[in-house]
């Protein structure tokens, strides 16, 4: 049976959404069994022509926040931390990760993380923001896919503007790494053979447009991410 989704709703951020998310050594079981179902995903992004706005992110969360925290991205010197951050006292930040639900004909979009963007960047942020939250019908079918799969606990949806702050070399990736004691995620440029020497997940999928058909292909050279089984702080003794 397909999902009929005929309205779409973008909420703002909501802890408790946040909280509910499968913690990572969960979701990565999850992925286990979900995997195939990427490319499926990537079809509908690039049949509706935002494959260079978002792609497909792993659901998970490896800390607790408070009620009155929010998970915020910032950038230094080529590294991105992603840590909590009060909601009384944020400056500019624009959303970037979501997770869909759907109930009744409505597919409903919360964020879940928030981006510190430089000021330069914000208007141009902000304007592919608004191209996304306009495409309802984009939005609909990819939460009814999400829905038809069984997997809205397992994938969302991630804005790859996101990545901006972070400057990629030849034959490189980004690294997701965990402090779970000081709640600070760590995503940095890596060379491939460092990533393939840990024990990591990929957690989030790039597409671009198939040729020969319609639909996607996985644009596995351009930036997507690993996240690191164990914390890196923890297992190097820095």
């Amino acid at each position: 049976m397909t999902t009929a989704v005929r309205d779409v709703d973008v909420r703002g951020y909501d802890v408790g959404v946040f909280q509910g998310l499968n913690d990572f050594p969960v979701a990565r079981a999850y992925l286990g069994h979900s995997r195939d179902y990427v490319t499926e995903l990537g079809d509908v992004i690039c049949n509706y022509g935002l494959h260079d706005v978002v792609g497909v992110t792993l659901l998970h969360r490896h800390f607790e926040i408070a009620e009155e925290e929010m998970v915020v991205r910032e950038f230094v010197d080529n590294v991105s931390y992603m840590t909590p951050w009060n909601v009384d006292a944020l400056p500019r930040v624009l959303p970037y990760l979501w997770k869909a639900q759907v109930d009744g004909g409505r597919a409903t979009y919360f964020p879940l993380e928030f981006c510190a963007y430089p000021p330069d960047n914000q208007v141009e942020v902000e304007r592919d923001l608004d191209r996304l939250t306009g495409s309802t019908a984009f939005l609909a079918a990819f939460a009814a896919t999400l829905d038809d799969l069984g997997l809205r606990e397992i994938f969302g949806l991630a804005h790859l503007r996101s990545r901006d702050g972070l400057v990629l070399g030849d034959d490189e990736t980004l690294l997701e790494t965990t402090d779970e004691e000081r709640r600070i995620l760590t995503l940095r440029p890596a060379r491939a053979r460092e990533v393939q020497g840990l024990d990591t997940t990929q957690t989030l999928w790039v597409y671009r447009p198939a040729r020969a058909r319609m639909g996607a292909v996985i644009n596995a050279g351009s930036g997507g991410v690993h996240c690191a089984a164990h914390c890196w702080v923890h297992c190097t003794g820095h």
